[in-house]
């Protein structure tokens, strides 16, 4: 796997290599829209953080469609493939679309206001164990009362001696996809240096921490996981 250059030629190629490096990553989305579809199709403020080229946003606008969402992207290129994404489909004119890292002050130039939906996928476990709680933290802040917090990510079993037999069978999987022995191995190296595992019970003491309901799996790859929450 090449570097985690999103402005870059990971962020060129990442339409494919996400599919290799997250099991289901279709299924994720398709699953998670249905969940928007169930519990936020009535939602007037919307938060995305973090959504890549955008793949989700037509389906979003569609789920959601008395919504203005609020696209917060850290990279230039991505945010481009976004507005692409959009620029033809109807709707479009309820995104707002920013660049910028996840923190308070981005989050307060949205406006002061919470949100009734808050998407973050395959964001948090790009970072260490306190920066995902203080990311999680600011997710759940914003969530309004009566919203939803979608949630996905890398998250490896809470069983001892789980993880290696899972990881062999996902290494065995890319090895199916046709990928080299030598890509195998980057993406074996990347554990615990690029990608970080999610700790469900550290999400679940986070989350209740900020008065959000214990999060609910909606789906499991291998070591993707898919949760939603809500605040009451």
């Amino acid at each position: 796997m090449p570097s985690l250059d999103f402005d870059g030629e990971y962020g060129q190629s990442y339409s494919r290599s996400i599919r290799h490096s997250i099991p289901g990553y279709d299924v994720l989305h398709e699953i998670a829209i249905a969940a928007v579809r169930v519990y936020s199709a009535t939602a007037r403020r919307v938060l995305v953080v973090g959504p890549g080229p955008g793949e989700q946003l037509t389906q979003l606008l569609s789920a959601c469609p008395k919504a203005q969402l609020f696209v917060l992207e850290p990279s230039q290129q991505m945010l481009n493939y976004c507005k692409k994404s959009i620029e033809r489909v109807p709707g479009q004119q309820r995104c707002i679309l920013k660049q910028g890292e996840l923190d308070q002050a981005t989050l307060a130039s949205f406006n002061s206001e919470n949100f009734d939906l808050v998407i973050c996928h395959n964001v948090l476990h790009l970072f260490d164990k306190e920066k995902q709680m203080a990311m999680l933290k600011l997710l759940a802040g914003v969530t309004a009362v009566g919203g939803e917090l979608l949630l996905s990510g890398y998250s490896e079993p809470e069983q001892q001696g789980a993880t290696e037999q899972i990881m062999d069978v996902g290494l065995q999987r890319l090895r199916d996809r046709g990928l080299t022995d030598e890509q195998v191995d980057a993406i074996r190296t990347t554990r615990n240096k690029v990608v970080f595992s999610m700790d469900q019970m550290l999400i679940s003491r986070v989350l209740k921490s900020e008065n959000i309901s214990e999060p609910l799996l909606l789906y499991q790859g291998l070591f993707s996981r898919l949760w939603i929450s809500s605040r009451k």
